[in-house]
């Protein structure tokens, strides 16, 4: 795989986000292995954007080649899914979502997030992925959606503007724009193992900061509603919050597959003080590694 930091006298890294260059050798950057298990013996190159902060994947990779076996693809619905999944739809209700509405899950993986919609009465509720090749969620998404979910997708794709271009014309008049994705302002470049799962590499091309996804979004016409930071799944619940399910992952090995596949250890790592303490306030302590931002698109909503 090549990347443009190899190179000893390199052109300036240009930013995809903001248009700013930054002078290669004068670039934070860093290096960090998968957090997929099949491929956490394989590390990647990241460098941060002096101007907007945005990082950005260095290396050029096949990703055709590391979504083939992507664990959120594989994904079912649980008991614990079922409840972060409450208080993604009590958020989602609280800027407008209704029942009558047309929701679309853009970047959907299986489609768990609809299946749970549709249970809860959302019956015009509907997912798409470009990378899963069968099924309901291969299929066009069709256009004048009334809210749509764009979660954890902007990050991965290859043009952010793009991505929001095409959401905007997936969207109707007034329609709300939904995106949750990780905050590259909270990432600490110089402890990247710290943040193995927001780097997610090497599927995570570009991780905006807050102040770059709305001066992007804003650029492109879109108006700007409100942001929540936090870990979109935290509930009031022992152990349903970001930072006791950092505890759970690093006690499996750092890698999202057990966690994907609803399997939590009984490791002694996760009764000590500290991880009961994160496992019963964590939801209230969240460290802002990810956020939830809303636009609304010109016009009159139905």
């Amino acid at each position: 795989m090549a990347s443009p930091l190899a190179s000893a006298v390199a052109a300036p890294l240009h930013c995809i986000v903001c248009g700013a260059d930054t002078p290669a050798d004068g670039a934070k950057t860093a290096r960090v292995r998968s957090n997929v298990r099949r491929f956490a013996g394989e590390s990647f190159s990241l460098w941060q954007c002096a101007e907007c902060r945005s990082i950005h994947a260095a290396d050029e990779v096949d990703l055709p080649h590391y979504y083939a076996h992507y664990p959120f693809h594989d994904q079912q619905i649980s008991g614990a899914t079922r409840l972060a999944y409450g208080s993604k739809l009590r958020e989602l209700e609280r800027i407008g979502l209704s029942r009558r509405h047309r929701v679309l899950d853009y970047g959907c993986g299986g489609g768990v997030f609809v299946q749970y919609l549709v249970e809860q009465g959302y019956e015009h509720a509907r997912g798409y992925d470009p990378y899963v090749k069968e099924g309901p969620s291969s299929l066009p998404p069709g256009d004048g959606y009334d809210v749509i979910l764009s979660q954890d997708v902007i990050e991965h794709v290859d043009n952010p503007r793009e991505h929001l271009d095409t959401l905007m014309r997936l969207t109707g008049p007034g329609g709300l724009l939904v995106l949750g994705t990780p905050n590259a302002a909270v990432i600490d470049m110089d402890d990247p193992s710290e943040y193995i799962h927001a780097l997610h590499q090497p599927y995570h091309r570009h991780i905006l900061t807050l102040d770059a996804l709305v001066a992007l979004a804003k650029s492109l016409g879109l108006e700007f509603v409100k942001a929540k930071p936090g870990f979109i799944g935290n509930r009031a619940i022992p152990g349903l919050n970001g930072r006791f399910l950092r505890r759970v992952l690093r006690a499996q090995g750092d890698t999202l597959d057990d966690m994907v596949a609803g399997k939590t250890p009984l490791h002694w790592e996760l009764f000590t003080p500290a991880a009961l303490w994160d496992a019963f306030t964590g939801s209230f302590r969240d460290p802002g590694n990810d956020m939830s931002v809303t636009f609304r698109l010109p016009g009159a909503a139905r």
